[in-house]
């Protein structure tokens, strides 16, 4: 096996896998300082560099990071997760997804997390905050909760903390302070909160500057603000424990609006993306390596001291990551993940009878036994011009019969879509939603776009448009789902016409 200069093999060199980790023959230890009873941590080089595994672990190993987002801890030790458009997941210990349900009247989920009882807290894609119980009915009501949009954490007794969404933003003037984080009590109320939000120069972005990831623990919060170079260990009264930088070269402290061309743009670069606890005890973290939207970075830090202990460079820009005990650190396919999912097991797409574009009807029965690629969009949306004709090349290559495309269209005005279709020469079905979608399917912005499987259950979902990454990602889950067959698309219609009829 090849080395590279300057590391040495360390950890698992009889396994067959081979080393969990190298050893950098440059590591550095971390420069410390203390403010008051704070202490700051500069770390550079780490003792260790990180060997990701890309063989699935044949021992009990946590999902730590799903396309990038962080998997909360769960009380089975394993973990849960909301797919790229709200679908709820639990990943156990060895890696088997079962996606849940929950009776929220059709909202979609953005962020999820272990509560009392086996129940979840849920943050929707429009900011409201609610518990549900293991059945995934309602505990407590939704509230509006302290920010404008919330991610939601818990610890391992199921309280809950929230912090401001790095995924959506909004402009709101603030004046005077605000809080970091606000804790939830069992009744969904904000109970307290700790410490202070970063408020820039351009204060109307203080959304932007606080928003962050968190990981907690019954006496510790870990908060990794979202552009910053910057892991903080905060207790549970407040108290800032200690402060850890890795030296990214893209921060920028202080986000400012600038106007270039005649258009408002916010500049501004995105640091950390993820924070979780591994079943090790210590802190993982993915992150922006630099100047790039090809990579991520993990890394692995102490969590009483802050010390980095150990990194790597991904080549995966949202990395889907699992870890074992032993630290060893495993790059899962999600799309494998997904697929595996049983037909019974996944969400029913909302039953629709619409006029299409050319004056016929379509309704859900139509969908029954193909395989379809749905795609929501209108014609004011700028992304969609863009990923339109990428999706129309898409379903051009893909041969199968058993596969269709259709798009939902949300101009209040047909012609407006016609005149879209025209201008590119489209010929796939347009299904005429008339600016009533979004109230019935609940999608947090356009493009918005599904697949389903033979039974008319969701298999995924995407927002927005991420380019030819994202591309390649639908192809491969329809070519997946595609490879089930047609036998056991017919197991899940027996079942879902089994469900009808109770």
């Amino acid at each position: 096996m090849a080395v590279a200069t300057g590391l040495a093999l360390r950890g698992s060199e009889q396994s067959e896998r081979g080393p969990a980790f190298l050893l950098n023959a440059h590591a550095a230890m971390p420069e410390e300082s203390m403010g008051g009873t704070v202490r700051f941590v500069a770390n550079s080089v780490p003792r260790d560099s990180i060997v990701p595994d890309s063989v699935r672990p044949d021992s009990p190993s946590r999902l730590l990071f799903f396309q990038g987002r962080s998997v909360q801890p769960d009380n089975t030790g394993g973990g849960l997760t909301v797919d790229g458009a709200g679908g709820l997941l639990r990943i156990d210990t060895d890696l088997n997804v079962t996606r849940l349900m929950a009776n929220i009247d059709g909202r979609q989920i953005a962020s999820v997390a272990a509560a009392p009882d086996n129940g979840l807290w849920l943050v929707t894609g429009e900011g409201e905050v609610a518990q549900v119980d293991r059945h995934g009915d309602m505990v407590s009501n939704f509230i509006s909760g302290p920010f404008m949009y919330s991610v939601v954490a818990s610890d391992p007794n199921g309280q809950a903390w929230l912090v401001r969404s790095p995924d959506q933003t909004g402009f709101r003037p603030i004046f005077g302070s605000t809080p970091l984080l606000a804790k939830l009590s069992n009744a969904g109320e904000i109970e307290a909160t700790i410490g202070g939000g970063y408020i820039p120069k351009d204060f109307l972005l203080t959304h932007l500057a606080s928003a962050g990831r968190i990981a907690v623990t019954e006496s510790t919060i870990y908060y990794a603000p979202f552009i910053r170079d910057e892991v903080v260990a905060l207790s549970v009264a407040g108290d800032t424990l200690w402060v850890a930088y890795r030296g990214l070269p893209q921060e920028k402290r202080e986000p400012r609006f600038e106007v270039i061309d005649g258009q408002p743009l916010v500049d501004y670069a995105p640091v950390n993306l993820a924070i979780t606890i591994g079943p090790d005890n210590n802190v993982y973290v993915v992150s922006i390596p630099g100047f790039t939207t090809e990579q991520s970075r993990l890394d692995v830090l102490d969590a009483t001291t802050g010390h980095l202990l150990r990194s790597t460079t991904l080549d995966n820009p949202l990395p889907t990551l699992a870890a074992g005990a032993d630290g060893r650190v495993y790059a899962i396919d999600e799309f494998a993940l997904l697929t595996g999912v049983p037909a019974e097991e996944r969400q029913p797409f909302s039953e629709f009878d619409l006029e299409t574009l050319t004056g016929t009807r379509m309704t859900s029965a139509d969908l029954v036994g193909r395989v379809t690629l749905v795609n929501f969009w209108a014609s004011w949306c700028a992304p969609c011009r863009i990923e339109m004709p990428a999706l129309d090349s898409l379903r051009h290559s893909i041969t199968a019969p058993e596969f269709q495309f259709i798009t939902m269209n949300e101009d209040l005005r047909p012609s407006k879509a016609q005149e879209f279709i025209d201008e590119y020469g489209f010929n796939f079905p347009v299904l005429l939603g008339k600016s009533e979608l979004k109230a019935k399917y609940h999608y947090v912005g356009l493009p918005f776009t599904v697949l389903l499987d033979r039974t008319g259950r969701v298999v995924e979902r995407w927002i927005g448009y991420a380019g030819e990454q994202q591309l390649a990602g639908i192809r491969a889950v329809i070519m997946a789902e595609l490879s089930h067959g047609p036998m056991g698309a017919m197991t899940g219609m027996t079942d879902m016409f089994a469900e009808h009829e109770h």
